[in-house]
């Protein structure tokens, strides 16, 4: 008889020092069900510690429990380590515990990361293909300019003549390319990083957003985006049982990034503290879509503005897939027409010559 298993032995699970989203979208489903379970919050981040697969987030849980056990609420303890808790996650959970309704708000709080972590899951996942066919057209043109077009540079250049002008200008790109290419590799390093930093001041996230909805479609998915953010966050706000003057006042901590955006909420938030209505403070700024001011009128009056702002946030959810998708999908013509044209026009260089010899030494 074969003997059957070890009595004792212990699954063991695979340990990352890195703390991944899914690393926190977990923690956070545990705690919401052992909350919801009657388990006390000190237990339950200690529970959830010894679940965690990642290292150092398992630290940062003992010293969640450790400062709970000091009298510390959870979100004062969250707000130690902001790298790891979203602004929001915080605000969420403070209006939580004050309500009593910690474990629906942190229960609401997973299902809200697990669905912005899917959204972002999509958009890079369509990004995939295109940047891939970019970084196959960037090879295919250094190989082209840095190594074919130089061997018939120098085999043209023995028969002599005038060469054709098509071919003269890929050659002295090919120069151009072989004596800078410290500038060519570094030089759009640098500029990145400059537009990156210019970005995060006001004036370059104001400039960007505003080039941004200026493009068609880019411009589309840029409101469109914000809109879903929006009712979603005030949503989920308001849902925790934060009152709205005080959501409204977390909301541009929210879109931080966003130039345009970010002033506004600002403005709304003063606007609706005197006394205007939500939606005739969001129409005022001229940021925001018809459909969103004209359906929270409706939740204001009707007294559903949460059910109202679900619906608003899940319609422009399947709007922002459907504008990535149909982005994406422009693109890939784009690039394979633009890379078409740029290998056919170095090979047309090369073989025009070719064919004005032939004919010639006929």
């Amino acid at each position: 008889m074969s003997a059957g298993p070890r009595i004792g032995t212990r699954l063991r699970s695979r340990k990352h020092r890195a703390i991944r989203g899914d690393d926190v979208v977990s923690f956070f489903q545990q705690l919401s069900t052992l909350l919801s379970a009657g388990t006390p919050l000190l237990r339950s981040l200690q529970v959830a510690g010894e679940q965690s697969e990642s290292e150092k987030l398992i630290e940062v849980l003992r010293a969640l429990a450790a400062q709970v056990a000091g009298g510390a609420t959870l979100h004062e303890s969250m707000q130690r380590h902001p790298r790891l808790f979203d602004h929001q996650w915080i605000e969420m959970i403070k209006a939580g515990e004050g309500s009593g309704r910690l474990a629906e708000t942190i229960e609401e709080l997973s299902e809200y990361i697990k669905v912005r972590r899917a959204i972002r899951s999509k958009v890079i996942s369509a990004m995939i293909y295109p940047a891939i066919m970019v970084m196959v057209l960037v090879i295919s043109l250094v190989v082209m300019l840095g190594k074919v077009v130089p061997t018939f540079a120098e085999f043209l250049s023995d028969f002599g003549g005038r060469l054709p002008a098509i071919t003269q200008a890929v050659i002295d790109a090919s120069n151009f390319v072989q004596t800078h290419v410290p500038q060519l590799v570094f030089g759009p390093i640098l500029v990145a990083a400059a537009l990156r930093t210019y970005f995060r001041t006001d004036r370059g996230a104001r400039r960007r957003e505003s080039i941004l909805i200026r493009i068609p479609l880019m411009g589309r998915l840029t409101v469109e985006s914000t809109m879903e953010r929006f009712a979603h966050n005030l949503a989920l706000l308001l849902k925790s049982g934060t009152p709205l003057l005080e959501a409204l006042c977390i909301m541009p901590h929210l879109f931080q990034n966003q130039g345009v955006y970010r002033p506004a909420f600002a403005w709304v938030y003063d606007n609706v503290g005197k006394g205007t209505s939500l939606a005739s403070s969001l129409e005022r700024t001229g940021l925001f879509t018809p459909l969103v001011v004209n359906m929270i009128r409706v939740g204001e009056e009707s007294g559903t503005l949460i059910d109202v702002l679900e619906e608003v946030a899940g319609f422009y959810r399947s709007k922002v897939e459907v504008l990535v998708q149909r982005v994406t999908g422009m693109m890939e013509p784009v690039i394979v027409i633009f890379m078409g044209l740029s290998v056919g026009t170095i090979l047309l260089s090369i073989y025009l010559p070719m064919f004005q010899m032939a004919g010639g030494a006929r």
